[in-house]
């Protein structure tokens, strides 16, 4: 009962990203409370967070070429663990620990069946190549050493295909609105 529940709420959560983490942001931004060491520290998570976004980009050619190199030699979901990497850091730049965490749940709700759906359409599209590569690399977190037979080059034409560049610009929008709050309420 709970897990049919819970279950189908994670599906909304997954169905509706925006509007699920809408409200998430505002709260982040409402109940700030920046101090200058957490938007330093929560600032440069968010910009690492943004290049590995970039990083990753710049090798998949979504449904087209199953990406094995870069950070795909580490993890089967390198764009999603830059998604926490920047969801961490814009919740230290808020400063609210419960808000944060409403954020990482709110984040695991998400991923967990977008994960999960994207494995089995993955299998589907490039079957053996992807079995093969999903045994030697890990689903979320990485793994230190690549994979033995990564497969694939860095693009930019990617980086720019994926308009990772508007992200970007997005994420030091959101470090700028985070100081200025700071600035704001000191």
């Amino acid at each position: 009962m709970i897990s049919d529940w819970y279950n189908r709420l994670e599906t909304w959560f997954a169905s509706h990203r925006i509007v699920a983490t809408a409200p998430i942001a505002v709260l982040l931004l409402v109940m700030a409370d920046p101090a200058p060491i957490l938007l330093w520290i929560g600032g440069t998570l968010v910009v690492l967070g943004e290049m590995a976004r970039m990083w990753a980009s710049g090798y998949i050619d979504k449904n087209r070429e199953l990406a094995t190199a870069g950070p795909y030699a580490h993890t089967r979901n390198p764009l999603y663990l830059a998604n926490l990497l920047l969801l961490i850091g814009f919740c230290v730049m808020a400063g609210n620990l419960w808000i944060s965490l409403l954020a990482l749940l709110s984040f695991t709700m998400i991923y967990r069946p977008v994960i999960r759906e994207e494995a089995q359409h993955m299998d589907k599209l490039f079957g053996e190549s992807y079995r093969q590569w999903s045994v030697e690399v890990p689903l979320f977190f990485p793994r230190l050493a690549p994979c033995t037979h990564a497969v694939g080059s860095f693009s930019w034409a990617l980086v720019i295909k994926h308009r990772e560049h508007k992200n970007a610009a997005a994420f030091v929008l959101g470090i700028v609105i985070f100081y200025a709050i700071y600035y704001w309420r000191h």
